[in-house]
């Protein structure tokens, strides 16, 4: 279990945004969060993140590596958006994907952001967040993104020294 520091919540997340969907209190943990390049590249880094004393709301996390080329997982992410019926709405920020609103389901009420942003395929999936919207959950799930890609190069570059 962590708690939340200024250290990022599974070496993915700023514990600011874990915070504005979570809450303060402590949260647990599962996957291995960040991992090393040659790893992501068979399987993604992963974290799902829940209050430690409660089953949800819950943020789950996965960065792979782009071993298919980037139009490869375009494709994949069109044909995905269209099999969802979700419209492709991203091309350049937060990455070129679209973003998914669960009103049926585990994940309802929840919304997810899939997208290829430079060589990594990222998806995050915020879920049972009771009271939350679709854009609440999508601008904070975007805003993961990025920061899940930042924190993944600084784990990057860390490791290289």
């Amino acid at each position: 279990m962590e708690t939340t520091t200024d250290t990022p919540v599974c070496g993915l997340v700023d514990p600011e945004l874990v915070s504005q969907v979570l809450g303060t209190a402590e949260v647990s943990t599962t996957g291995d969060g960040a991992v090393d390049r040659e790893v992501r590249l068979t399987a993604p880094a992963s974290c799902s993140i829940k209050p430690a004393d409660a089953s949800q709301p819950v943020i789950q996390v996965r960065i792979g590596e782009v071993v298919d080329g980037a139009d490869y997982w375009r494709k994949k992410l069109d044909q995905e958006a269209a099999k969802a019926g979700c419209e492709l709405q991203y091309t350049d920020d937060p990455g070129y994907g679209y973003a998914c609103d669960y009103t049926t389901g585990m994940y309802n009420p929840g919304s997810s952001v899939d997208v290829l942003r430079g060589d990594r395929i990222i998806r995050v999936v915020i879920y049972k967040w009771s009271g939350s919207t679709h854009e609440q959950r999508v601008k904070i799930a975007e805003e993961i993104v990025r920061d899940a890609d930042k924190n993944l190069t600084a784990f990057d570059n860390s490791s290289k020294s």
